[in-house]
């Protein structure tokens, strides 16, 4: 039988209703800390926890900027913590091309994104990136690409935050929201 698709609904109807599914998801360990904007429902934070090595050690700040023609244009997705990754760029871009304008498909939900972008840190493209040289050297030398990889999560990441501090962070988000 084949999945239904959902119908369109105008961005800020829609990024309310997977903003919603995003926040009952406990499933979703590598991106926490989801926030909103107040009084923007465009502009999203989140804080990304990688699984594979060596950015398994860090946390990793972002933003999802929502065009004001979402659903049909993507969002525009930076990480905000200095990562050594082939596919994400020194401004924070992240190379992905489901994220493409030519590739992007109106029925896409965020967070199918945050999948695909976490499967591209956990598992560098060659093919998508953003530093030629850097996709060479993982390619021809991943012991040199690893270790510096791993100096950058050491001086650069954001520590990862306890199930403690998740928690609290959960408990204050969810205060803010019903004071809306």
């Amino acid at each position: 039988m084949a999945k239904k698709e959902e119908p369109l609904m105008d961005g800020p109807k829609r990024m309310n209703r997977e903003l919603a599914l995003m926040l009952e998801d406990k499933q979703n360990l590598q991106f926490r800390n989801l926030l909103v904007e107040p009084n923007n429902i465009y502009k999203w934070t989140g804080l990304l926890m990688p699984v594979a090595p060596p950015y398994d050690k860090g946390a990793y700040k972002m933003e999802i900027d929502f065009p004001l023609d979402y659903p049909f244009k993507p969002p525009r997705i930076h990480i905000n913590t200095r990562m050594y990754h082939l596919n994400v760029n020194e401004r924070g871009q992240v190379c992905v091309p489901i994220l493409e304008i030519e590739h992007w498909i109106p029925t896409t939900r965020i967070d199918q994104v945050l999948q695909v972008l976490l499967a591209t840190i956990n598992d560098p493209q060659p093919e998508n990136a953003w530093h030629i040289e850097m996709a060479g050297e993982y390619r021809n030398d991943p012991v040199r690409f690893f270790k510096m990889a791993d100096a950058w999560v050491q001086k650069y990441s954001e520590p990862r935050p306890t199930e403690e501090e998740l928690a609290k962070f959960a408990r204050k988000r969810k205060k803010a929201m019903t004071k809306k």
